[in-house]
């Protein structure tokens, strides 16, 4: 059983989606690394750990501050649904929101009256000066990066000046007092990989990520070569961990610091597999063979890449500065070298004419060349993740800006964009054959993985399933899905069906 000190700090993880997985939140144990240290008692519960916040929730009168981070999207609407439950319970403690979405809208998301404060950007030295003024209960209105409400008056402070990430203290992981539950397997036999970052933001600006956006000013830091070895090594010893997630914005800007750790690792004999690093297509396509070899040696299981589509011309528009090429060439790289590449796509951008016509031969021309890329892919390794989402605007980025002017109705509220969602359409020039064809192309893609002989030699299956193996039921599925994609034949999506049986 939990205990609680007379004095504490309760924060509280949403979850990203109403289905999504538990993953380590970064942010929070970052915003706790000082107060830790201090000895602050720090609660931080997850919206799968109900049992448990809900009797946090009877101590709130002990409680300094509430605090809940929020990405666009459902992690507001699971961090409104917590933010509500303890204000019923107790009427005064400050409820703090961090995170991107309150530091990309601060002035709107403050107007909320389950939102008292702001935490605007990097939250480390900001959380740990806040709490150090509540808990003494001074007045807290000099300290930068803070949006806060007095006497009906919103107050928006400068924001604080970046720091070095090399500054900050290790992520206290032990206090996810649940941690074997943030322990998760993988597709490479792992069994106890947990999620771990090294890097903040990127220096690219591409016209929809929100890293585009001024709060974040295209910047990107990370730890030392030298600092991720060690923490991966203590992380191997404290929790007995065989993965690690890496959740960096973009892992391999840097391919000496890559080189670096590759080269730490093996030389420490830290046995460990590195999944979900995030890259682009033509910065890995510079590394040397060398670098490519030391990664797979010292345990990189895949790389995620952001490809966004097949079409050249909307990877333009979108100021991606990389070419499909570069995708077909990294696609072959990591193949060579036995890393499996996650891609990433998007369809539905904003259309560059009010003409109706104009944007269905565009989004036509975006998909198909997109579905090409796909097979290409495909035909280098069967073992590819492709996944498919729909471009959703944030707030800030250059691509918000003509999804406005294009008919995006803008969220007035929180509420409003906590229904913001990447797998669905948000934005009203998605036409329902775009959004149909998307969902069929998803479910597609998903089949031409799972039924690939490389892929069913990856794994163990109940009887049924070796029974459907052995009759060939998978290897037919796999042949006319093929056949789906090199003939864009997409009428009779039973295939939608079929998964919902499967489901």
């Amino acid at each position: 059983m939990l205990e609680y000190k007379d004095k504490f700090i309760l924060l509280f993880s949403p979850q990203p989606t109403p289905k999504g997985r538990r993953i380590a939140p970064m942010g929070l144990l970052a915003i706790s690394s000082y107060l830790d240290s201090e000895g602050y008692d720090i609660k931080i519960f997850h919206s799968y750990d109900e049992e448990y916040y809900l009797k946090a929730l009877n101590h709130l009168d002990k409680a300094i501050c509430v605090g809940i981070t929020a990405m666009t999207g459902y992690q507001i609407t699971d961090g409104l649904r917590f933010a509500d439950l303890v204000r019923r319970k107790n009427k005064t403690v400050p409820i703090i929101w961090g995170g991107i979405h309150p530091t990309i809208l601060p002035v709107q998301t403050i107007k909320h009256p389950l939102v008292d404060i702001i935490v605007k950007g990097q939250g480390e030295i900001t959380f740990t000066e806040l709490v150090h003024r509540l808990d003494k209960k001074e007045p807290f209105g000099d300290i930068l990066g803070l949006t806060y409400k007095k006497d009906d008056q919103i107050i928006n402070n400068p924001e604080r000046p970046l720091e070095k990430l090399e500054k900050f203290p290790a992520l206290p992981y032990h206090l996810l007092w649940n941690i074997e539950k943030y322990l998760k397997k993988t597709d490479y036999g792992d069994k106890r990989t947990l999620s771990y970052i090294t890097s903040q933001g990127c220096p690219f600006n591409c016209r929809f990520c929100y890293v585009s956006n001024s709060s974040f000013k295209s910047r990107w830091d990370s730890y030392s070569a030298e600092r991720v070895i060690n923490e991966i090594e203590n992380l191997v010893k404290e929790y007995n961990i065989d993965a690690v997630d890496l959740r960096d914005s973009n892992f391999c800007v840097d391919e000496q610091r890559v080189k670096k750790i590759c080269e730490g690792l093996l030389e420490r004999n830290i046995k460990i597999g590195i999944i979900w690093a995030n890259a682009r297509a033509e910065q890995v396509n510079k590394y040397s063979p060398e670098t490519w070899r030391l990664m797979k040696k010292a345990g990189f299981r895949e790389l995620l890449i952001g490809a966004e589509s097949g079409d050249q011309d909307m990877l333009n528009l979108i100021n991606k500065r990389s070419t499909v090429e570069d995708l077909v060439k990294c696609e072959a790289l990591a193949k060579k070298y036995d890393i499996q590449l996650i891609e990433s796509f998007m369809t539905g951008f904003p259309p560059l004419t009010d003409n109706a016509a104009d944007y269905e031969k565009s989004w036509r021309k975006e998909l198909s060349a997109t579905v090409d890329l796909a097979s290409k892919i495909y035909e280098t390794n069967p073992l590819a993740r492709v996944f498919l989402f729909f471009y959703t605007p944030y707030y800030g980025t250059e691509l918000y800006k003509e999804s406005v002017q294009r008919g995006f109705k803008e969220p007035k509220d929180l509420e409003s964009w906590g229904r913001i969602d990447l797998s669905e359409r948000v934005t009203p020039w998605v036409t329902d054959e775009q959004y149909r064809l998307v969902m069929l192309l998803r479910i597609l893609f998903m089949f031409k993985r799972i039924t690939s002989k490389e892929f069913l030699a990856m794994r163990q299956y109940r009887l049924k399933n070796k029974i459907l193996k052995y009759l060939g039921i998978y290897a037919l599925i796999n042949q006319w899905v093929t056949f789906r994609l090199k003939h864009k034949f997409f009428i009779l999506p039973f295939e939608i069906l079929l998964k919902r049986q499967s489901a």
